[in-house]
């Protein structure tokens, strides 16, 4: 691959993964459904197709089903929230 590709695709900036945001991704969202478990985490460096990039605004307004758990693991937000 010529290496002026790598360098361009390394600074592409990812989109929210909610339909019609266009806004760029703050965040990146896990789950694991067996144990009712969200977590919220700093943008991971690459794209990962079992997770979610969302932008700030939809991570800050983000809500979890009944009896689910967010773990939100970003630096300075410290928080464990069952719902």
């Amino acid at each position: 691959m010529p290496s002026g590709f790598q360098t361009a695709a390394r600074f592409t900036t990812r989109q929210c993964s909610r339909t019609a945001c266009s806004e760029p991704a703050a965040v990146t969202l896990t789950y694991h459904y067996g144990r009712s478990q969200v977590w919220l985490d700093v943008l991971s460096a690459e794209r990962d197709p079992h997770a979610y990039d969302l932008c700030s605004s939809h991570a800050g307004r983000l809500s979890v089903p009944a009896g689910w758990t967010l773990d939100d693991r970003r630096l300075g937000h410290h928080g464990l929230i069952a719902v």
